[in-house]
């Protein structure tokens, strides 16, 4: 073979290469690359009731279905029991003091403000080669009245935005407010979400917002399926229950009979060693009928079944699709709920069942499902938990801390303690209308916290026996050993949580 033939030969060798290689992109899944297709799944205002919690009242089988898929797990804690509060912390893996988006006034605040450079969660997706697309509430919305918009989203974060609104927002002057109404200019506008409220306006699962989003996010899926792009994709879907007002088609309505609803039995002295900085209550709220809580607590309950069944039409979309097997699959909640707990209704306030949350993942590159986890964690890891699960690279400033390992070996140590922070919804006629924070840290046996540094109190339960946390233990001298352990580690995490992103070394 001469030089010239021999040289078109190796030509046509190295273009057969590269087109065989063109051919296999074509085709190969995008888990077999390396890079899976990551679906994050946010709830709003959800606590643990949920079958897969152990709550045998809640009818959630997706949910449930889910959980024993993946791993479960028991406990996860959040930040800030607060919408936007929590959201900017665990989509940038920062501590709300480095956001800066903290207190009453963190609903309008704006983490880029204080932290311009930050990359969010699906901005390291966007780096690394991936589509993102958002559809609902996924960084702060507020509920009702910015539904179908997005004045609070962070829009660099995706390349594509969705913004359903359905007849839960449309026909807002139909919400039933429990108690006495500010003004009728308030009832008409709604401009007040925060009130414990419901709607019951009939009508099916796509006539509501979350059913919408649901729509959207299918439409998505299957354009990515039928895409002959390579092009990984981090879809991020976000519901707006069980966030008050509640609402749900009235079949979900109908599986919880008010007969059959059980209400909290407070203890006659829960309330008698709460600090008063950390009674936030509503005064309507504590003239409840037993009727009326559980009207309240049945519409709750409708809109966590509504949400269970969005949730199963996503998973369904995936097997169908075949795209299940190469997508990394997340399902949690920007904080929990009260219920009645200590006569408490909503949040934020600093107690378990507030902080504690739901947390689902389904790995499709692990064996383990079906399993769960007792170790301690706090939603900023999840941040650097999905890149690791992602094989992607985590910024050297996220302080959250990976957990990726525990979705093999679920029974592992992780965090010692995990913090959370609240303002002060101040109520208490014997305070005075000023910015009262509050801290605390959830070990493995205790929850300890402070209000004001302690100024306006300390609270400390033993889990061992008051799951509930009735019995407030500070000060008492049985006890005065662990407090000062558990003070000393409080300061500590405050001080972690408080250091200036540029000043965070890799850890």
């Amino acid at each position: 073979m001469g030089l010239c033939s021999l040289f078109n030969h190796q030509i046509r060798q190295k273009l057969k290469a590269r087109i065989f290689v063109a051919l296999i992109a074509l085709f190969i899944s995008p888990m077999l690359l390396g890079k899976p297709n990551v679906l994050l799944i946010v709830a709003d205002d959800l606590n643990t009731r949920l079958g897969t919690y152990g709550d045998l009242s809640i009818k959630t089988p997706h949910i449930d279905t889910l959980a024993n898929q993946g791993i479960r797990f028991d406990r996860a804690y959040v930040q800030y029991p607060q919408c936007a509060q929590s959201r900017a912390s665990f989509l940038t893996g920062l501590y709300p003091n480095q956001t800066g988006v903290v207190g009453a006034s963190g609903l309008k605040k704006d983490f880029r403000d204080k932290v311009p450079l930050t990359k969010t969660l699906p901005q390291v997706f966007q780096d690394n080669g991936y589509h993102t697309a958002r559809v609902g509430k996924i960084f702060h919305q507020m509920v009702p009245k910015g539904i179908g918009q997005e004045i609070y989203d962070d829009k660099i974060s995706w390349d594509e935005r969705h913004n359903p609104k359905g007849i839960d927002r449309t026909r807002v002057t139909e919400i039933q407010y429990l108690g006495p109404l500010v003004t009728e200019a308030t009832k008409k506008s709604n401009m007040n979400g925060g009130w414990l409220s419901y709607m019951r306006l009939g009508g099916t699962s796509n006539d509501y917002t979350d059913g919408r989003v649901t729509e959207q996010a299918i439409s998505i899926l299957e354009k990515n399926a039928n895409s002959q792009s390579t092009e990984p994709l981090f879809l991020a879907v976000g519901y707006i229950r069980p966030h008050v007002p509640f609402s749900a088609p009235e079949r979900f309505f109908d599986l919880y009979p008010l007969d059959d609803i059980s209400i909290e039995d407070v203890p006659e002295f829960d309330r008698n060693d709460i600090p008063s900085a950390h009674l936030s209550d509503r005064p309507y709220q504590l003239d409840m009928t037993d009727q009326e809580k559980r009207i309240m607590i049945q519409a709750y309950y409708a809109s966590i079944s509504f949400i269970d069944e969005q949730v199963g039409k996503l998973i369904s979309k995936l097997e169908e699709l075949k795209l299940k097997e190469s997508t990394l699959i997340i399902f949690v909640s920007d904080h929990g709920f009260l219920l009645g707990e200590h006569e408490l209704w909503q949040k934020p306030n600093l107690f378990e069942n507030t902080l504690r949350i739901p947390l689902i993942i389904s790995d499709p590159s692990s064996a383990k499902a079906g399993l769960s986890s007792d170790s301690l964690i706090e939603l900023i890891d999840i941040y650097p938990t999905i890149l690791e699960l992602s094989d992607l690279e985590i910024p050297k400033y996220v302080l959250g801390r990976s957990f990726a390992k525990l979705v093999n070996r679920p029974s592992m140590p992780f965090r010692k303690s995990a913090l959370s922070q609240s303002h002060a919804r101040v109520t208490q006629p014997n305070l005075k209308k000023e910015n009262i924070f509050g801290y605390s840290i959830r070990t493995e046996q205790f929850r300890y916290t402070e209000w004001a540094k302690g100024t306006h109190g300390t609270e400390l339960y033993d889990h061992t026996n008051d799951s509930g946390e009735n019995t407030n233990l500070s000060s008492h001298d049985a006890y005065q050993d662990v407090e000062v352990g558990l003070r000393r580690l409080l300061r500590e995490r405050i001080a972690e949580s408080e250091v200036s992103p540029n000043q965070i070394t890799e850890r």
